[in-house]
């Protein structure tokens, strides 16, 4: 949040364009270019054409590659790629086949009741968990949700909260729920479950593939059992793609010093080639590949309070102490590096 406030801060017009995680990167593109074109007429109408550049982080980088080379009606007039990876799902991923794949495959498997499973329960239990970091009590037909999984005969009774309790409860709770909201802390909890509410689909998407995508979903289906999954398309066919297809001029790749999963290095020899076969189709084009080390971690730019508060604290303390007290000193210049890279583009 704070990384793209900053950008929006300095004059910088930003379109987020949330996704949900999938084992399917192309329809993740999808996801992201149709959440973009539905801005993209109204954006048009108010500012005019404008370049288009793509910044993106982790999995965000490799979608934005993808895009860039896959997708030719989405023009990019630069890419700012961070902490980018292409790895096969078990390296890119820590712990996966310790962990998360045995956990998936437990949830995906194991049936509370006839008609509930415990990926259902899960799905319920984050909601709630949400509600609580937006300061509410959880809805009556989020309670009865609950009901209905973790009592499996029929009941008549449903479970509601009286509406003045209701208020009773939330005047009470009010000037807490405000003073965690001021500070920034309701939020970042709020984006956490944000996060964790894609891991029911990851589940679903394992026990029942979409069907439009045939044989390809039902193998993998069927390997869940012994581990064995990749994303599509594959690490090596994404770098066939990129190697053939990359369109960008301008491309920044930001790699941070502590970040064992980053692959900045190949994807800079990567777009290198690619800048390569570009030439020799279009001489005249100028195209250019930046790339930078940071100090920081795989989730450093993600590591930073929210604008309004970091301001707050800059006001009352300094810029440096408060950087320094909230531990946002990496992110910020990670913000300042991309700055200095869209000014010097022109972009």
């Amino acid at each position: 949040r704070y990384f793209l406030e900053r950008l929006a801060d300095k004059g910088f017009l930003v379109i987020a364009t949330p996704y949900q995680l999938s084992f399917d990167h192309l329809q993740t593109c999808d996801e992201v270019i149709t959440k973009f074109e539905n801005m993209a007429p109204s954006i048009a109408r108010q500012y005019g054409a404008l370049p288009v550049v793509g910044i993106g982080h982790s999995c965000g980088a490799l979608l934005q590659l993808l895009i860039t080379s896959l997708f030719p009606d989405t023009p990019r007039a630069g890419n700012a790629l961070l902490s980018f990876n292409n790895k096969p799902v078990n390296e890119a991923v820590p712990f996966f086949e310790e962990v998360f794949a045995p956990f998936f495959t437990s949830i995906a498997t194991q049936n509370i009741t006839q008609s509930a499973t415990s990926n259902d329960l899960l799905k319920v239990y984050l909601k709630m968990g949400k509600a609580a970091t937006e300061g509410t009590l959880p809805s009556d037909e989020l309670l009865q949700d609950l009901q209905r999984i973790l009592i499996p005969w029929p009941t008549d009774a449903n479970v509601k909260v009286p509406q003045e309790i209701r208020d009773t409860i939330n005047q009470f709770v009010q000037p807490s729920v405000s003073a965690l909201s001021d500070a920034g802390v309701l939020a970042v909890l709020n984006q956490a479950f944000l996060s964790f509410e894609q891991i029911p689909k990851l589940v679903d998407e394992l026990k029942s593939p979409p069907k439009r995508y045939g044989n390809r979903y039902s193998m993998m289906n069927q390997q869940v059992a012994t581990g064995a999954r990749d994303f599509v398309p594959t690490p090596v066919a994404t770098r066939a793609a990129a190697r053939k297809a990359y369109r960008a001029r301008r491309t920044l790749i930001i790699e941070f010093a502590d970040d064992a999963i980053d692959e900045s290095n190949d994807l800079e020899q990567l777009l290198k080639e690619a800048e390569s076969i570009t030439r020799m189709r279009r001489p005249m084009i100028d195209v250019a590949v930046q790339r930078k080390t940071l100090q920081g971690g795989h989730a450093t730019p993600l590591l930073a309070p929210p604008l309004e508060l970091a301001n707050r604290a800059e006001d009352i303390l300094g810029p440096e102490t408060s950087k320094e007290r909230l531990s946002y000193q990496q992110t910020a210049a990670t913000v300042e590096e991309i700055l200095r890279w869209l000014e010097e583009g022109n972009l």
